[in-house]
């Protein structure tokens, strides 16, 4: 990671994940223009409400010196810091009805199945997209806040039941390498980070301006994209192939799926 990317990422952590008790990690001295692009990256993971509280709490810090009319955007800003996540599927037909049964088993208000589909709701988007460090913020502030009401073995049951285990482990490597989550805190895989760990770190910071320019992300069943660009095409085909290992069953019949609703797309 460069100094940007650095102080980005410790600002998020104190953000999102610091107490009253814990002490603000150190920033490292930037210029204004590299701060302005701190400013930019959060503006496109959608991750600016936890990087605005993250600079509350590191105020006194002597090397956070932005400029006032910075701090204004940042205050100004309205980014949600919740999202709804509906009705959840899997374009695998197999593997949707396992899933449907589960809902159906367990209901909507089962903490546990909340997790689940958060679980799944990034995996979908990891398969699409690539990774979201607000999905990740997200599962990681569910998982402190609902944790003793969870029940884990009960969801390691339904990960593997749905051919979760990698890709989850992935999300689960992630939380602990980024945002300093302990592994026991992950109880429903097994967290250790790893080489794949760190490459999927490197490719979170990949998403310029352009790339996030270039896409139309749709809602509703397929969350696949449109493009005027067959350069943005082409990377989506390559982030889609990086990540195929981690859950192949559902990583195949999606990127079917969403390539030809991409298809229609273009045509139109």
């Amino acid at each position: 990671m460069d100094i940007i990317q650095r102080n980005f990422m410790r600002l998020l952590r104190c953000g999102a994940f610091a107490s009253a008790s814990t002490t603000p990690e150190r920033i490292e001295p930037m210029s204004q223009w590299k701060w302005n692009k701190l400013y930019q990256i959060a503006q496109i993971h959608g991750v600016t409400p936890w990087i605005r509280d993250g600079i509350h709490r590191c105020d006194e810090d002597f090397f956070l010196q932005l400029r006032p009319e910075l701090r204004k955007q940042f205050d100004d800003d309205r980014t949600e810091t919740r999202e709804t996540l509906g009705q959840q599927e899997l374009t695998n037909p197999i593997l949707n009805h396992k899933l449907q049964q589960l809902a159906e088993e367990s209901g909507s208000e089962d903490p546990t199945f909340n997790l689940l589909l958060q679980l799944i709701h990034i995996a979908r988007n990891i398969l699409t997209q690539g990774i979201s460090l607000r999905q990740l913020i997200m599962l990681g502030v569910y998982l402190r806040t609902t944790r003793d009401h969870i029940e884990y073995e009960v969801l390691r049951t339904w990960i593997s039941r749905l051919d979760m285990q990698r890709i989850v482990r992935l999300e689960g490597s992630l939380l602990v390498e980024l945002f300093h989550f302990k592994p026991e805190e992950i109880r429903f895989t097994n967290a250790a980070t790893s080489k794949a760990t760190q490459r999927a770190m490197n490719d979170i910071f990949q998403l310029t301006e352009k790339k996030a320019a270039d896409w139309y992300f749709t809602q509703g069943k397929s969350i696949f994209v449109r493009t005027s660009d067959s350069d943005a095409m082409m990377w989506h085909v390559r982030q889609s192939a990086r990540y195929l290992s981690y859950y192949p069953a559902e990583a195949i019949s999606s990127f079917i799926s969403n390539f030809t609703h991409s298809m229609s797309h273009i045509e139109e």
